[in-house]
C-alpha cells in the first residue's frame, strides 16, 4: 500500500480538496456509505504530464496488474 495512503494528513488534504472542488460541500448520505462494500478498490495514480493525482475505482482483477506495475516503481509515474 502507498505509504501516502497511510498517512492521515495527506488523506485529509485529498479530502480538504474534493471538498473545495464541488464549492465547499459533499454529502454523503447513509444509503452511499450502504453501498461500499470491503471489496471495493479505490486507486490512486499520479500522471507526471499533467502533475495531477488521480482517484479512481479499480476492479479487483485490475488490482492485481495494477500492483505488479508499480511495486517496484513507488514514487514514480504511479502510486497505489
Amino acid at each position: 500500500m502507498s505509504k501516502y495512503l497511510q498517512d492521515p494528513e495527506y488523506l485529509f488534504s485529498i479530502l480538504t480538496a474534493l471538498v473545495k472542488k464541488n464549492g465547499g460541500k459533499i454529502i454523503i448520505s447513509k444509503e452511499d456509505m450502504s453501498k461500499v462494500t470491503t471489496g471495493d478498490l479505490v486507486g490512486m495514480y499520479y500522471e507526471p504530464k499533467t502533475d495531477n493525482l488521480i482517484l479512481k475505482e479499480v476492479e479487483p482483477e485490475d488490482m492485481l496488474t495494477a500492483s505488479s506495475l508499480i511495486n517496484d516503481k513507488i514514487d514514480k509515474a504511479y502510486d497505489n
